[in-house]
């Protein structure tokens, strides 16, 4: 009982505000990478939430579920265990099983996490 209590305060919980970009060209280049196949990011951040609610390993000690991005600017530090302190620590590990981002260049990671912080 306090388990289905708690999950449900949980899901009534409203989303923290989205973060505006602090350069909104770079958040708008980044959108067009998280939105690229190429770049994977959809594969498994998708839907109203961005999230295929799939569990999968990560490369970070085991499967996890993928997490929702809504509201992601706000929640850190990332990664299950916190290792990752900002969006572009998580994007610079390359971590496999996060689309496939080791094409990209450091400007265009900064770009992605530009966008990433408005969600």
């Amino acid at each position: 009982g306090q388990v289905d209590a708690l999950r449900s305060w949980l899901v009534r919980l409203p989303a923290p505000p989205r973060l505006s970009a602090a350069d909104t060209a770079a958040a708008e280049r980044g959108k067009a990478l998280f939105e690229d196949a190429g770049a994977g990011c959809a594969r498994c951040h998708s839907g109203a939430r961005l999230t295929d609610n799939a569990s999968v390993d990560v490369g970070t000690g085991g499967s996890f579920q993928v997490p929702a991005l809504v509201g992601l600017g706000a929640r850190a530090p990332y990664l299950h265990d916190g290792r990752a302190r900002s969006l572009l620590d998580v994007l610079d590990a390359r971590a496999p099983g996060h689309g496939d981002t080791s094409a990209l260049g450091e400007d265009a990671l900064r770009d992605l996490a530009a966008y990433l912080e408005t969600l």
